[in-house]
């Protein structure tokens, strides 16, 4: 059995293959969260931490040894939320415009903000 394909639709096939594959464009953009978490009493095995964005999980770990993490995943262009499985007393990074959430279990990140390296996140136990 033989396949011949056309050479216009040939080329149609391989432009469309390298426009899906395309990463940089703005209309994909991803979150990448890295940072470490300070607690006497954290868990390492149950401590979980996740991006939500547009009201979906998009990515979740458990901390590493030392309470290092690193997070990454596809976000919305309204911003995304970083959920912790405890309450977050504070923290620090190196961008502006985080907020905690009053239940202190989220940290808002705004639109705009794509990459974020928490130099501690220090739990409330």
């Amino acid at each position: 059995m033989k396949i011949y394909l056309k050479t216009g639709a040939l080329v149609l096939i391989i432009a469309l293959l390298f426009l899906s594959c395309r990463s940089d464009s703005q209309e994909n953009p991803r979150a990448f969260v890295e940072g470490k978490v300070v607690s006497a009493t954290v868990d390492y095995n149950k401590f979980m931490l996740r991006i939500i964005s547009e009201n979906t999980v998009v990515a979740e770990t458990l901390l590493e040894t030392g309470g290092n993490f690193k997070l990454s995943g596809p976000i919305g262009e309204t911003g995304f939320e970083m959920i912790a499985t405890e309450k977050i007393k504070t923290f620090s990074a190196d961008k502006t415009g985080l907020q905690i959430s009053s239940d202190g279990l989220k940290i808002s990140v705004p639109a705009g903000i794509t990459y974020i390296k928490f130099n501690e996140i220090v739990l409330e136990k």
